[in-house]
């Protein structure tokens, strides 16, 4: 199996791994545009994760989605939805969930997603 890990990123571990080939978290599925941020509690326990967990506590300093993380780690989203719910099942950060809109998500707020993910 050979590592997908893009050239470069620094990454020892195949994405999956990470995870041990889970492709769900422990606790509650999270929606993409989630945001995280850490809490107290992981701050207290952060020297004791593992690289990639702190990894995500340093992008959850402020309210970041589950979608930027991934981006940020270089791994795949499904990969992030496992690593953040984990954190939050352990309180290591505050999940935000998005308000549940009537046929889904508005033009804009998927627009605003959009141009995140671009970088605008």
């Amino acid at each position: 199996m050979t590592d997908p890990s893009p050239p470069g990123s620094g990454r020892v571990v195949p994405a999956y791994l990470l995870t041990r080939g889970r492709t769900r978290s422990h606790g509650q599925d999270l929606p993409l545009e989630s945001l995280a941020t850490v809490t107290e509690l992981g701050r207290e326990r952060y020297p004791a994760l593992t690289r990639e967990r702190r990894d995500v506590l340093d992008l959850c300093a402020g309210p970041t989605s589950v979608v930027e993380i991934a981006a940020h780690l270089q791994v795949p989203v499904g990969v992030a939805r496992v690593l953040v719910g984990d954190l939050a099942g352990s309180g290591y950060v505050a999940v935000h969930l998005p308000r549940q809109e009537k046929g889904g998500p508005s033009a804009e707020i998927l627009t605003r997603l959009l141009e995140g993910l671009r970088g605008r």
